[in-house]
């Protein structure tokens, strides 16, 4: 019983620490926020907090690892009813519409994610690994077409993702419903070539009209 207090007790304080080290990369910017204006948000000592997190770029490592571990719980306590087209549309969703209060930080993970050399580099990839498996999933329920790969799915998702964090300019102004709408017109242009029957399309594209 300790044991576990103790564990839950650093999951509480990690995650304290993330949530104020947010709040500061976005009031005051990543390049002015040093680890002891973290330290004094969270109400740490900065040897406490670096205990957790030796570095600002462990700060968005952290805060990456994070949003994973929130897409997959989203996927897990979906229920049992949802197939794996619907699992996909919420996770994609997920991380998008979450994003979008931190859109500045979002967007320096997944460049320093792409920049070889980074300590940022390809740790984004549990993010395609996830809806690699997704895919799979849908392709095993006769969702997608035969010939269509996994991969290739993963692709358009990844490429819908990105696009969304650098290409829309009024992506801060979008309220939740707003977010979903926006998300799901674009993944029904998006894999309309996908799905296994027509009629899977034409429902799926009628549902936005």
């Amino acid at each position: 019983m300790a044991g576990s207090r103790r564990e839950m007790n650093k999951l509480k304080c990690r995650r304290q620490i993330l949530k104020a080290s947010r709040r500061l990369f976005k009031e005051k910017g990543y390049e002015a926020t040093m680890i002891g204006d973290v330290a004094a948000k969270a109400e740490i000592s900065k040897a406490t907090l670096y205990n957790y997190f030796p570095s600002k770029e462990s700060l968005l490592a952290g805060t990456l690892e994070e949003e994973i571990d929130a897409a997959r719980r989203l996927v897990e306590e979906m229920p049992k009813t949802a197939d794996a087209d619907e699992k996909i549309r919420r996770t994609l969703t997920f991380l998008i519409a979450d994003s979008i209060p931190f859109i500045g930080i979002s967007r320096r993970i997944l460049f320093l994610n792409a920049c070889d050399g980074s300590p940022m580099y390809g740790k984004a990839d549990a993010v395609k690994a996830l809806f690699l498996s997704l895919a799979e999933e849908a392709k095993a329920e006769g969702i997608f077409r035969a010939n269509v790969t996994a991969e290739e799915v993963v692709d358009l998702l990844i490429g819908l993702y990105l696009n969304s964090q650098f290409q829309w300019n009024d992506i801060e102004r979008l309220a939740d419903a707003q977010c979903a709408g926006r998300v799901e017109r674009m993944l029904d242009l998006a894999l309309a070539g996908c799905y296994a029957t027509e009629k899977d399309d034409k429902r799926r594209l009628e549902r936005n009209e």
